[in-house]
């Protein structure tokens, strides 16, 4: 089973790459009109490029035992609770919650709520859980969410 995971890993590993300049060939023969440019996201190729990077793609999708759609949600999360850093922190910082026990998945999902009881506003979710934090500083960040939702859902009784 441990054997069959890593080749697993090994094949994502080397898939990725090639899938990304498929990708990119693809969109170059058809482009898209671009949307404002202030909305779009930046991520660095780093995985492309730096092996620590993809050291510790594979140490976080084997602990996640393959499941790349929660890997991808979990460092979507990180990105935006600490804004402009490098991608191997974002990968250290998921892989170390998980190894300790933080429940990263459900603050995701606490905060997937938030943007929906605010009609997808993101820009208002991330503002008011600044304020909580600015407010009662020290809390873990699961504790702004249910704050936020919890006063939030009481404003509109």
């Amino acid at each position: 089973m441990e054997i069959l995971l890593y080749w697993i890993i090994k094949a994502i590993c080397i898939l990725l790459p090639a899938l990304y300049y498929y990708h990119h060939a693809k969109q170059e023969q058809n482009p898209k009109p671009q949307s404002s440019p202030a909305k779009q996201a930046r991520y660095s190729q780093t995985y492309l490029t730096n092996p620590r990077n993809r050291q510790l793609q594979a140490q976080l999708l084997e602990i996640l035992e393959g499941d790349v759609s929660t890997a991808k949600q979990l460092l979507q999360q990180q990105r935006r609770m600490f804004p402009d850093r490098h991608d191997n922190w974002y990968l250290a910082k998921v892989i170390h919650n998980l190894k300790h026990g933080k429940d990263e998945l459900k603050d995701y999902e606490a905060y997937f709520r938030l943007v929906t009881i605010l009609q997808g506003d993101d820009a208002a979710a991330d503002r008011l859980l600044l304020q909580q934090r600015n407010a009662y500083p020290g809390k873990q960040y699961g504790w702004y969410l249910e704050k936020v939702i919890y006063d939030l859902e009481r404003d509109r009784r």
